[in-house]
């Protein structure tokens, strides 16, 4: 029972247990991991060896332990465990096993203390996932016990390489003190989400879940992404775990959503997914392969750990010859022993130019130039091929600006609308603005309404129409979406209006009507300005002007106004808002961001109630 750990725990002397030495563990290139799925502690050897033996790091996919360390199938588990651990160890020494441990979520168990469940404000347990409830973290015996069981369960058994903390942040306490067992040398790994800034110095890696996705999305800045990647590869603790991972850009992981589907119906969903997005694979893979990390591509938070292989996992690159170089179109660029990799994080076409000639591994082509299109990488082997005959596809889209405003649709239903002056939007099928750029950098994000119910699950874009365009010779570009936002029998209609003009203003306007009756937790219109660009920026809004704090205070920075301006030296943008919109810092919340944010209505909404937001933006390029 878990009061009786506890009170074990506080008595046990454990002996010390060294494990092995993982310190000069340097598999070659590319390294590839499985989260969760791997099945070391459900399978047999023969039933898993031949995907077992290839794979580089196991994160969990032993038994992921959620407060049930005392549950009877975690005792079962380690017979077996040890079992495959052992082959494995023959088969491939330098695979490292990192046992999955949540620390803010547990089941509904009354093993578990009561005071130790995290309330909200109505004094109720709450839940952040299917099945499970949150649990409170700011108490000092629950952050000791989490470290009990480090040591007691994990620690104390040879196995095991290390430990892997789920949905928790570097901090202060736990992560520290988790690094010095093991006589200081213990390999600890976590999954905050988004790549975090700190705790180089108590952690070997962290896992960069979905966030190669939201890169996609022009939710997160690429070049912003990779140096925080790059750095948790050359200044964590050796040896580095540090792990990209991502899924289908189009498949839909709600996990709430998920539990609810018939399981035939998951498994069509996900081979359809793998089958149609092998691009979003590809990005995902060369941009960790800039760096010294793990990568793993699979279905998502719904269901994490596919055994999916592709060919690009088999090329034969040995290791690198030097660092990754950025070029002058915006790719970057790593030579290995095997060949050379490219990855295109710049949002536009690129045209690839080798030093000899290669055959792309992904399409086969031979030659020694290439066109590789945005959000894609590819793996270049040296070969002495004939050449193929036929040339690539021209590229799509450029950073040049064009002469008056002009819309571009690319694949999958993205729209692009691009201003003389270097304004660029980027808009999905379904209406939500993915990145807003200026001369091909992401300058602010956001645009598209937030709406969720409790605890957080966000409405989705459903029925959606797409207007015809609209733009008169030489004039400014108009578009317009229609459809609903639905959460479950929650639903909303919108109507979405865009217009784009040559001077580097646009306009959004937002019509919705609630169709049911709602319980909103949040209802946000909002801007976003990454830290990096915004830091020492003079802000201003209702008569008073701040510089934008280049670390993390005080949240509230500046109360709701209609007018907004923040003078950069990249840009100065000027936001006029129907909505009162107020500045925080949203580093509190997880994010390098500064979040420009008003909300309509919360709480309960009727049906029938109509919200109207119209917002302008004016970008005036800095000298």
């Amino acid at each position: 029972m878990l009061r009786l750990a506890i009170i074990l725990g506080a008595l046990l002397v454990v002996a010390v247990c060294w494990g092995r030495d993982v310190s000069g563990i340097n598999p070659t290139f590319p390294r590839i991991g499985n989260c969760y799925g791997a099945g070391l502690g459900w399978r047999t050897w023969e039933q898993g060896a031949e995907y077992w033996s290839k794979l580089d790091l196991f994160v969990g996919g032993c038994y992921d332990l959620h407060y049930d360390w005392d549950n009877p199938r975690w005792e079962k588990t380690l017979a077996t465990l040890e079992t495959n651990i052992a082959l494995l160890r023959q088969a491939n020494p330098t695979a490292m096993v990192l046992p999955y441990v949540d620390v803010i979520e547990g089941y509904d168990s009354p093993d578990i203390p009561q005071g130790w469940w995290d309330l909200n404000d109505k004094g109720e347990r709450w839940s952040g996932w299917p099945g499970m409830f949150r649990i409170n973290m700011k108490l000092p015996e629950v952050l000791q016990y989490n470290l009990d069981m480090a040591r007691d369960r994990v620690f104390a058994r040879a196995m095991f390489d290390g430990i892997f903390y789920d949905c928790w942040s570097p901090d202060d306490w736990l992560c520290p003190r988790t690094a010095q067992l093991r006589d200081g040398k213990a390999v600890v790994m976590l999954n905050a989400w988004n790549i975090p800034t700190r705790g180089f110095e108590s952690l070997n890696g962290v896992l960069a879940e979905d966030e190669i996705n939201r890169v996609v999305e022009g939710r997160v800045d690429f070049e912003d992404f990779l140096a925080r990647y790059l750095n948790w590869c050359r200044l964590s603790r050796k040896p580095v775990t540090t792990m990209i991972v991502c899924r289908p850009q189009a498949l839909n992981d709600d996990p709430w959503r998920w539990s609810k589907m018939k399981h035939e119906d998951k498994v069509a969903e996900i081979e359809k997914a793998r089958q149609d997005d092998e691009q979003t694979m590809r990005f995902g893979l060369a941009t960790t392969l800039m760096g010294d990390g793990y990568f793993g591509y699979d279905a998502g938070t719904a269901a994490r750990g596919n055994w999916w292989w592709y060919k690009e996992y088999d090329a034969p690159l040995g290791y690198p010859k030097g660092d990754c170089t950025r070029n002058e179109d915006g790719t970057w660029q790593r030579d290995f022993d095997g060949g050379t990799v490219v990855v295109n994080g710049s949002g536009y076409d690129a045209v690839v130019r080798l030093q000899r000639r290669c055959r792309d591994l992904s399409t086969g082509r031979v030659g020694d130039t290439f066109t590789l299109p945005m959000f894609d990488g590819r793996i270049f082997l040296p070969t002495d091929e004939p050449e193929t005959a036929t040339p690539d596809i021209a590229p799509r889209l450029t950073a040049t600006p064009p002469e008056t405003v002009r819309a571009t649709s690319l694949p999958g239903g993205t729209t692009v609308i691009q201003a003389p002056r270097g304004l660029e939007l980027r808009f999905s099928q379904s209406g939500q603005l993915q990145s807003i750029l200026l001369k091909g950098r992401r300058i602010m994000g956001g645009g598209f309404p937030v709406v969720a119910t409790h605890p957080f699950l966000q409405f989705q874009p459903t029925d959606v129409v797409v207007g015809p365009e609209d733009q008169a010779a030489g004039g400014p570009v108009e578009r317009r979406w229609s459809g609903q936002l639905a959460r479950d029998e929650q639903r909303v209609s919108f109507i979405e209006k865009v217009r784009v003009h040559a001077d580097n203003r646009f306009t959004l306007k937002f019509d919705c009507e609630a169709l049911t009756d709602l319980d909103i937790r949040m209802w946000r219109h909002y801007f976003t300005f990454p830290v990096p660009l915004y830091a020492g920026a003079k802000a201003s809004a209702a008569g008073k002007t701040i510089s934008l704090p280049e670390s993390l205070g005080e949240t509230d920075l500046l109360s709701s106004s209609k007018q907004f301006t923040v003078d950069a030296e990249a840009a100065k943008i000027s936001v006029e808002s129907t909505l009162p919109l107020a500045l925080v810092d949203h580093r509190r919340y997880g994010t390098e961001e500064y979040l420009l944010a008003g909300y309509p209505v919360w709480n309960a909404v009727k049906r029938g109630t109509k919200i109207s937001v119209e917002m302008t933006v004016t970008v005036t390029v800095g000298e």
